[in-house]
């Protein structure tokens, strides 16, 4: 036999042994129900949308439910409703509380039992970072008085001792009087003491982790920032066409994100197609291929057995209100698995992202009940000739929380 022909064969039988070695779970899947509360008041004929961000080690997770509350297509007008919760094994699903009427969002829960996000008060409007405990506890932070009425900071996340979060402050590279307008987007430190200070300039956190080393964007590069030393280090620099994010960092220091192709006259990566990365503790940086299909993927978290999850699709995420070409990525010995084709086909479910993975492997997901009708999502069309705005309805899906957990652990 020739030498070279067995030596191709020899690799193939790696090859094929080495994908067989990758294995993944089957997954259980638990659907969760907002509080009844949060959805009282929503038009019945248009979509609402229940969408998991983080699941905690305890099986805590916190969520945010968005419908809408008014619609009068003559009147050209329509307004939205969007409040967060928490969901506990012991308690169900419970409202976060706000300090007046209007809009929330939280980013996390941690271990520890406490929530980051922001509030934005109907009657003040702007944002005001949050940080809620599960025993009741709400307060807000990242509150600068030197911003006046321009209120715009968030939490993000804590690990028990610091706090990131994001807001609007000065721009040092401005002159003055100008560098002392809030206008810039910076990086939000809480430190133990409750000492309030900036982090890197132009970007925001997503994800920090026990030890204080958080991921997220400055200056439209990937970063690494190690709070309590104020290192920063650069995991993907941007360029004049690509823009990156770090989306999130577990314990060990390994992260994810996406590097994003900018097609934005703003350079706005948040909207433009990308694909998935994972970096590992040394900051060795894998991209992660795309469904079969799709054009487009981002990761949004790395669990602890190797796992990072996403999604993958079409990659037009500021453009259509129906998500239903997207779908939940789990990537794992460098490819990528339907997050669908892991679960039973009677739960009969299409998950289009996969959010958050925990220590016990259960991950985040979001998607549709296949047999739930259509339903409506309002939109704007600009006519560039007469310079005005006209509300159109279009198909959507109403949306739901899912948390997967893997088979037999």
């Amino acid at each position: 036999m020739d030498l070279r022909y067995s030596l191709a064969a020899l690799a193939c039988l790696l090859t094929v042994c080495a994908q067989a070695q990758t294995s993944v779970s089957r997954y259980r899947v638990t659907r969760l129900e907002p509080p009844s509360s949060l959805t009282t008041g929503c038009q019945a004929d248009y979509a609402t949308n229940a969408s998991i961000t983080t699941i905690n080690d305890f099986g805590v997770v916190n969520g945010i439910v968005t419908c809408y509350s008014n619609v009068d297509l003559e009147a050209n007008s329509y307004q939205l409703k969007s409040m967060t919760f928490v969901v506990a094994p012991w308690f169900g699903a419970v409202e976060l509380p706000l300090s007046a009427p209007g809009m929330s969002y939280s980013y996390t829960v941690t271990n520890r039992g406490e929530l980051f996000g922001y509030e934005a008060p109907s009657d003040t409007g702007g944002f005001y970072g949050i940080k809620w405990s599960l025993a009741g506890g709400h307060e807000r932070i990242f509150f600068d008085p030197a911003c006046e009425n321009i209120q715009f900071s968030a939490a993000v996340d804590g690990n028990g001792r610091y706090t990131v979060g994001w807001g609007l402050r000065g721009d040092p590279a401005l002159p003055p009087p100008v560098d002392q307008l809030c206008i810039a987007q910076h990086w939000l430190i809480r430190a133990p003491d409750g000492v309030e200070s900036v982090g890197p300039l132009y970007g925001l956190p997503y994800s920090m982790n026990a030890l204080g080393v958080a991921v997220g964007s400055s200056s439209r590069s990937a970063v690494r920032y190690t709070v309590p030393t104020g290192e920063l280090r650069v995991l993907h620099a941007a360029d004049s066409a690509h823009s990156a994010e770090g989306t999130h960092i577990n314990d060990f220091g390994e992260a994810t994100g996406r590097i994003s192709t900018n097609q934005s006259s703003d350079f706005a990566s948040t909207c433009d197609p990308s694909v998935a990365v994972r970096w590992e503790r040394d900051g060795r940086e894998q991209l992660l291929p795309h469904l079969p299909g799709a054009v487009s993927s981002r990761g949004h978290a790395v669990g602890y057995d190797g796992e990072t999850v996403g999604d993958s699709g079409a990659g037009g995420y500021c453009l259509f209100a129906d998500y239903g070409t997207e779908r939940a990525v789990l990537w794992k010995g460098g490819r990528a698995f339907d997050l669908t084709s892991l679960i039973p086909r009677g739960e009969r479910i299409t998950l289009t992202y996969a959010y958050s993975v925990n220590r016990r492997g259960q991950i985040t997901a979001g998607g549709f009940d296949n047999t739930e009708p259509m339903s409506a999502c309002v939109s704007s069309t600009y006519d560039p000739e007469t310079g005005t705005s006209t509300l159109v309805t279009s198909p959507c899906r109403h949306t739901h929380m899912y948390v997967l957990s893997p088979v037999g652990r």
